[in-house]
């Protein structure tokens, strides 16, 4: 599964040092998203306890779910990063990261419902 990168605003370019900010994406595996999206999709079926969607309601809620489950992949990493000026590469540096578990998407209370 590929991460993704989103660079952040702050940062600095004054000498001697200069750095920037940014976000590493590292989504779970495609069944794992789908887990925590059936999970999410269980609490919110469980609140609303007179409702019983079609099983096509049920398919497309939960499709619709993986999009927003924000939990990362667990394990450790190895992020290369590149300084490019234009096309070129200027500077290369690694970074070693370990994201460890620290509770499931589904486990977030549901919009205006108090968490348990």
């Amino acid at each position: 599964m590929p991460s993704e990168v989103l660079l952040g605003v702050g940062g600095s370019w004054t000498p001697p040092q200069d750095y920037r900010e940014f976000l590493l994406h590292l989504p779970l595996e495609p069944a794992a998203r789908e887990a925590e999206a059936r999970r999410y999709f269980a609490k919110i079926l469980d609140s609303m306890p007179q409702e019983q969607p079609s099983d096509e309601t049920r398919r497309r809620a939960i499709e619709r779910l993986q999009e927003f489950v924000y939990q990362h992949r667990v394990g450790r990493f190895r992020v290369e990063c590149h300084v490019l000026d234009g096309k070129r590469v200027i500077g290369t540096g690694t970074v070693q990261l370990e994201v460890l578990f620290k509770g499931r998407f589904s486990d977030v209370g549901l919009p205006a419902v108090p968490p348990a």
